[in-house]
């Protein structure tokens, strides 16, 4: 597909660079919106600006919600002001909301007066809800319908809704204060009899979010129940639109992206690595450069500071710091890792104390494992059996310390209601390297 997309790209300039439009156009036409965005983002801006200029609202709109947010500011604000309101006004509200947040307040000010009094309403409503929430991602566009209406009812509106109209395939239905009161599938309408009135066969336990409602935990419910939408109601119970299972797939990806960084000790965003390629990044990972920086110069150097009597008369001790430090290190990134995720996907109870009880006792074989390796080690390089089972015994405790400290540290940080994946990788390893060099050098120095 990057390929075949490659060449619709140099295909395209080629018409471009001839003046002919119109076949232009009509390749862009015949490309699914996600494939002309991609082929639109391989040409020059100008002539990206050329063609919005002279496509039809309806392609320009379907194409550019397909873009990077920063390309579609860029479009945006390289385009007329009546062209952008025309592009806008096709898209469907949570779209526009979506892309009207980005764009400078003077210029989304412009649009929003642009648009038809009940279209720039609605997108105002939405704007006022946080990018972050519920009421954020949701669209107004849901089959809402009287709970008095008979099944052949329903399905006869169902022919006759708009295009607008999202995730038909299923049916809210209100009672006479527009309160959302149950909820049927188009299987379940299908299936019934026509005669029957739809509070028959409609679902009374629902499952709803309120505008305020974070983005993620809206996402573990569509990802827990299997929902194709979830809708958000008012604290009256007014349905007041639903978060569709698409718009659930960018937050997941947006979600996901952000643990992975957070992990790794590095915040930085896409949005902001796209418009600073450095600054961002730097600004993103200096915070825990700087920590271990700062922990590694005062407190493991304080440790080796304190030891250096023992270190000065058993210099074979020192050879195997490294090797130390980089077994905790490893076991603690491992261990919080994997009780990371399980917190972040919902691990609860006993699910979770079964993942810290796993990482436990891998611990233990691990450290038995290690410890037995390396102390057979240092017993063949110094012929010294003391210290080989020094050397053992505080591979074995370090190691089986490094998997119970990574495994508390999400559990502690979300007890104190923190993110757990703020329990990077930078975190565990450079507490780890003070941990286990002091449980090292206090063993070896109990034997040696």
């Amino acid at each position: 597909m990057e390929e075949r997309n490659r060449v619709l790209g140099e295909t395209l300039r080629g018409l471009l660079a001839e003046g002919k439009m119109g076949a232009a156009l009509a390749l862009l036409d015949g490309l699914h919106p996600a494939d002309a965005a991609e082929v639109l983002e391989s040409v020059p801006y100008e002539d990206r600006l050329r063609i919005f200029r002279s496509w039809d609202a309806e392609g320009s709109s379907e194409a550019l919600l397909e873009m990077s947010e920063d390309e579609q500011v860029r479009v945006v604000e390289g385009l007329a002001r009546n062209l952008a309101v025309r592009i806008i006004s096709e898209m469907p509200p949570d779209d526009a909301v979506d892309l009207l947040a980005d764009l400078p307040p003077k210029l989304r000010e412009s649009i929003l007066s642009g648009l038809s009094a009940r279209k720039a309403g609605e997108l105002r409503r939405l704007l006022a809800h946080g990018e972050h929430t519920a009421g954020g991602l949701m669209t107004p566009e849901a089959m809402r319908l009287s709970q008095d209406l008979t099944v052949g009812e329903v399905l006869e509106r169902l022919r006759g809704a708009p295009e607008s109209v999202e995730m038909i395939y299923y049916v809210y239905l209100l009672d006479e204060g527009e309160r959302l009161v149950g909820v049927t599938s188009l299987r379940e309408l299908i299936v019934a009899d026509p005669e029957a009135p739809v509070s028959s066969i409609m679902h009374r336990d629902l499952i709803t979010v309120t505008p305020e409602e974070d983005q993620e935990r809206v996402a573990a419910l569509i990802d827990r129940y299997d929902l194709l939408a979830v809708p958000v109601v008012d604290g009256e119970g007014r349905l007041l639109g639903i978060v569709t299972v698409d718009d659930v797939l960018d937050v997941i990806e947006e979600e996901a992206q952000e643990d992975i960084y957070s992990l790794v000790g590095s915040w930085e965003t896409e949005e902001g690595t796209e418009r600073h390629p450095l600054l961002a990044p730097f600004l993103g990972r200096l915070p825990w450069v700087f920590f271990a920086l700062v922990l590694e110069v005062l407190v493991v150097g304080g440790i080796l500071r304190g030891f250096s009597d023992v270190l000065r008369d058993h210099m074979a001790i020192i050879f195997f710091i490294p090797a130390i430090l980089a077994m905790g290190g490893t076991v603690a990134v491992q261990s919080a890792t994997r009780v990371t995720v399980e917190l972040m996907h919902g691990g609860e109870g006993r699910r979770f104390m079964r993942a810290v009880a796993g990482e436990t006792g891998i611990g233990l074989l691990v450290a038995a494992a290690s410890g037995g390796i390396i102390a057979m080690v240092a017993w063949l390089m110094r012929e010294n059996a003391s210290l080989g089972v020094a050397v053992g015994l505080a591979m074995g405790c370090t190691v089986l310390s490094a998997a119970l400290l990574g495994s508390s540290l999400p559990l502690i940080l979300r007890k104190m209601g923190g993110d757990p994946s703020k329990a990077s990788e930078p975190l565990v390893a450079t507490l780890m390297d003070a941990v286990g060099l002091a449980v090292y050098l206090l063993v070896a120095m109990a034997l040696v």
